[in-house]
């Protein structure tokens, strides 16, 4: 804290000093390698009588690593001098090993002078492990000094001269630096030698892609890559020699020529290319796409998911290319086109006499080799038919994703793959199922579902997975029906399903939503029939808490929002299920200009605004503020304040946040001010206080330094409010012959919460630039001076700064502020049914809940509460909370989730049935990490009636 600090400057700069005669001056001489514990081992090193104990020394330097300025030069050159006197190969690669982490991890280490000795060291080595770690020692070292041209320059130089080397190893770790390393020029400094240079070196590593072994043609294609990706320009003439390398032997390189292909293929894309028959040109583009289809029939699996993958990122690819993918037979225009002339010709050319009546009937025909005889089909036809009908589920999925990019995009090519991605929704993996219902969905505005695509979208409902029906719903909800008949056949089979999966029902009410207000056209000549209403008999009023009634209301009702012509056709009752429904689900049931009351409430709604909203929090706060006014009366306008603002809370929900925080910033005020007036602050009130507290600080997003200020100040006073309660209790235990054991913990604890809650605030208020009120600042200085920090002393020292100190100020309310919120949906609150399992064992309770607004993902839990006061906080599992009606992300940071999981009740035997109450909480750390953390709740307990049974014994 700043106090402390003060106060420890001070004591340091009073001390006082007596003039002396001047001392001896003594001459302190350096030991050896003794600055630390690193250097300490490095000296020992000499002192080795086998390869194996130097190698312990130096893993026990690499465990350490800390070295004294002072001392990294001359350790340095400790470790070349053993390097160079060692024969094991293994101690010296773990010595070029050491000197990477010197230059990595010790601040003072000169990279240069490190640099400079691997190099010297490497230079006459014979080991190739030795040679290659000395490499990538240079590698990682250099990055961090990427800027010195010239040494980039010169260690490429040593790469060049080590690509020499007989091992793969060593011309892999070379190659490497050169991508890596190599300087890499702005266009508008390039001249024209570092352009000749800059083509000698991609030469160079395209020459070593023809390499006998395959890990070192794959990292010089890699190589290429690299250097591509760091802004070098690489050739079109490339191309040829890279195509070469798709029919490679060893997969590890066809992968690598794959990404070679796409990057030049969309890089130079209007190139043309010869075909092998001499006559037939192609854009490269388009040949870098065939090609990559071709890759699709690879053997290995890497290789196919990666030509999928590739696919779906490959831009300006003509149709007829992008078509025959969904097309195993070859296309007839694929070959240049010869006229009869000169076909002709050819049979002239032939030589051969026969019947006289055709040109070389009986010739034989010419000899065609073995290479050109395709089994199986070549080229772009069917790639993604073959992509879809892999036997492994990663190239299925990236043919899927592929598939979806590639629709984004061309909206032909979406209506043509549209039956191949409902074929998918019949896949046996899960999640190539949600996939291809996820890829429909987002090209959802290219496509019209037909009815036989409808049959199989609609069977895929009864799937037991609750994503792929949720999915299923979001992709009916997004999509455009072609006739009356299909959005009929949506209708029955979503009210069918509901039926059979009444867990489904949120889900639900959102897709018939979106259907309802994008088919309103086709809901009118339904509306009759799905509202059951005659001409001529009145029919029996639906009940509105039915979920297929209301799954039907939603979707008639969105669709009048914009064909007003079936308004008419509601009755009475119909327009009664309206405006309870707007009552209850505003957000999925439209303003529509029927009901004399909803119309009014819309106009008042309408005509409430930010400002209005303003004026009244004015209007409410004007007064509460005033130090003129006697505290009784501050307090009364405080209760009366705090009644307004929960009312304005429940009428305006945009304005929720800053009003539920102002009303609870007030209570809070009133809490403990009663607390104070007691002789002994009752317990349940302080924990109430501090509860509350934790709330304002943790519940609320939006809010400024300014407001957390102020919040944390009053949580300061409930800080001490708890320390003077905690010594009370602590003393009273000790005069009445109590437990004091108990009461002194309590107020240590209580001591180390306040001075950890005003270091945290001293950092807060200096950061936001906020002056402290005078209790926090005879706080801050009562800390300060009582250093032992005694929990008695502290306590009769703050107790009449609390009692004599004003009311907190309440903040000016600020209408960004949102409230962290949660709603338990399952188990619903008036649920009569009994859990019973036996006594010992675990039960499992279904809990669905949707919580909005959370900062963090990561403080959720749920609190489960037994009637003996035992609670538990149980962790979900991150899997278990999924993004809430499909968007998790708020525009301020925030996140909305819902929660599926398993709450896990276990409980000896009881005499009768209880209650179990089930709340989601925010776990909250408080005291710098020394206590467990708390809980603050997020809605009211929804409780679940459990009956453990006693275990019967015997058969």
């Amino acid at each position: 804290m700043a106090a402390v600090l003060k106060k420890r400057a001070l004591a340091e700069y009073n001390k006082s000093f007596q003039d002396a005669p001047p001392s001896k001056k003594l001459h302190l001489a350096k030991k050896p390698l003794i600055g630390s514990s690193a250097a300490a081992f490095v000296g020992l090193l000499e002192k080795c009588k086998s390869s194996d104990e130097a190698l312990q020394f130096l893993l026990r330097i690499s465990d350490c690593l800390q070295f004294q300025e002072s001392d990294v030069e001359e350790a340095i050159k400790k470790l070349s001098k053993h390097f160079q006197s060692e024969e094991e190969s293994v101690v010296r690669v773990k010595i070029l090993w050491l000197f990477c982490d010197i230059g990595l991890e010790v601040p003072c280490a000169n990279l240069n002078n490190l640099i400079d000795e691997t190099i010297h060291l490497i230079k006459n080595e014979t080991s190739h492990k030795v040679i290659g770690q000395g490499i990538a020692t240079l590698t990682k070292l250099a990055k961090k000094l990427s800027d010195d041209k010239i040494l980039m320059m010169r260690l490429v130089g040593v790469a060049k001269d080590n690509l020499k080397d007989t091992s793969h190893q060593v011309k892999c770790r070379c190659l490497q630096l050169i991508s890596e390393l190599y300087p890499i020029h702005p266009d508008s400094d390039r001249t024209s030698e570092m352009t000749a240079e800059a083509e000698a070196i991609v030469k160079l590593l395209g020459d070593y892609s023809n390499s006998e072994d395959a890990r070192v043609r794959c990292e010089a294609f890699q190589a290429l890559l690299t250097l591509h990706q760091r802004g070098q320009i690489l050739g079109s003439n490339l191309y040829e020699h890279v195509c070469v390398a798709l029919s490679d032997d060893y997969e590890i390189v066809r992968e690598v020529a794959l990404k070679l292909i796409w990057v030049l293929g969309n890089k130079y894309p209007e190139n043309v290319i010869t075909l092998q028959d001499d006559e037939t040109t192609i854009r490269m583009v388009d040949d870098a796409f065939v090609r990559i289809c071709s890759a699709v029939n690879d053997l290995c699996m890497q290789v196919r998911a990666l030509a999928c993958t590739l696919l779906g990122t490959t831009r300006a690819v003509s149709d007829r290319f992008l078509l025959q993918t969904l097309d195993k037979q070859l296309m007839s225009n694929m070959k240049k086109k010869r006229t009869a002339h000169e076909r002709g010709a050819e049979l002239v050319r032939s030589g051969a006499w026969a019947s006289g009546r055709r040109w070389a009937d009986d010739a034989p025909g010419a000899l065609v080799p073995s290479a050109a005889v395709q089994l199986l089909p070549g080229g772009a036809a069917g790639a993604f038919v073959h992509g879809l009908e892999d036997e492994l589920m990663e190239v299925r999925t990236a043919a899927v994703e592929a598939l979806c990019q590639l629709s984004l995009e061309n909206p032909v090519f979406a209506t043509t793959s549209l039956d191949f991605l409902v074929d998918m929704f019949n896949d046996e993996i899960e999640e190539v199922r949600l996939r291809a219902i996820d890829a429909l969905t987002r090209i959802s505005h290219h496509i019209v579902l037909r009815e036989d695509l409808l049959e199989t979208i609609l069977g895929a409902l009864e799937d037991y997975s609750m994503d792929v029906r949720e999915g299923l719903h979001r992709l009916l909800g997004s999509c455009t029906v072609a006739s009356k008949t299909c959005l009929e056949m949506c209708i029955d089979k979503i009210l069918e399903n509901l039926k059979r999966y009444p867990q489904d029902k949120r889900s639900t009410f959102r897709c018939v939503q979106r259907l309802g207000s994008s088919h309103a056209t086709l809901v009118l000549p339904l509306t009759t029939r799905l509202l059951a209403v005659h001409p001529f008999f009145d029919m029996p009023e639906p009940d509105v808490e039915d979920p297929a009634y209301m799954c039907v209301l939603i979707l008639v009702l969105n669709a009048a929002q914009h064909c007003t012509t079936m308004l008419p056709l509601f009755e009475e009752h119909t327009i009664k299920h309206y405006t309870y429904l707007r009552d209850t689900m505003p957000h999925l049931v439209p303003h529509l200009p029927i009901g004399e009351q909803q119309s009014s409430a819309e106009k008042i709604e309408a005509a409430m605004d930010d400002s209005a909203v303003r004026r009244f929090f004015d209007c409410v706060l004007q007064h509460i503020d005033n130090g003129t006014l006697s505290t009784a009366v501050r307090l009364n306008m405080l209760r009366s304040a705090e009644e307004q603002l929960n009312k304005l809370s429940e009428m305006e929900p945009a304005v929720c946040g800053a009003a539920q925080r102002t009303a609870l910033f007030a209570r809070c005020v009133r809490a403990l001010h009663d607390a104070l007036q007691c002789a002994a602050p009752p317990q349940h009130a302080l924990r109430s206080l501090h509860a509350d507290c934790l709330r304002l600080q943790h519940q609320f997003s939006g809010m400024s330094e300014q407001d957390n200020a102020c919040v944390w100040q009053l949580a300061l006073r409930v800080c001490a409010a708890r320390l003077c309660a905690a010594v009370q209790q602590s003393a009273a235990g000790n005069t009445s012959g109590g437990v004091a054991a108990a009461g002194n913990t309590a107020a240590l604890s209580a001591v180390a919460a306040l001075t950890h809650h005003a270091e945290v605030l001293d950092r807060m208020l200096a950061s936001a630039g906020v002056e402290p009120d005078p209790f926090t600042i005879a706080v801050f200085r009562q800390l300060s001076m009582n250093a032992d920090n005694k929990p008695a002393a502290l306590a009769r020292s703050i107790h009449p700064l609390l009692l004599s100190a004003p009311l907190p100020v309440i903040p000016k309310p600020n209408l960004k502020i949102v409230m962290c919120k949660a709603s338990i949906v399952e188990p619903a609150a008036d649920n009569d049914l009994v859990v019973r399992f036996s006594a010992g064992l675990v039960a499992g309770v279904a809990l669905e809940a949707e919580v909005t607004r959370v900062r963090c993902a990561d403080a959720l839990r749920v609190r489960v509460a037994y009637p003996d006061r035992r609670v538990h906080a149980l962790l979900p599992p991150r899997d278990h909370l999924r993004p809430l009606d499909h968007h998790d992300q708020n525009e301020d940071g925030t996140q909305n989730l819902r929660l599926l999981t398993k709450v896990l009740i276990s409980h000896g035997v009881w005499s009768e049935p209880c209650g179990v109450d089930i709340s989601i909480c925010l776990a909250v750390e408080e005291g710098g990490g020394r206590e467990p953390p708390q809980l603050v709740e997020l809605c009211k307990p929804v409780r679940v009636t459990v009956a453990p049974k006693p275990i019967k014994r015997g058969i």
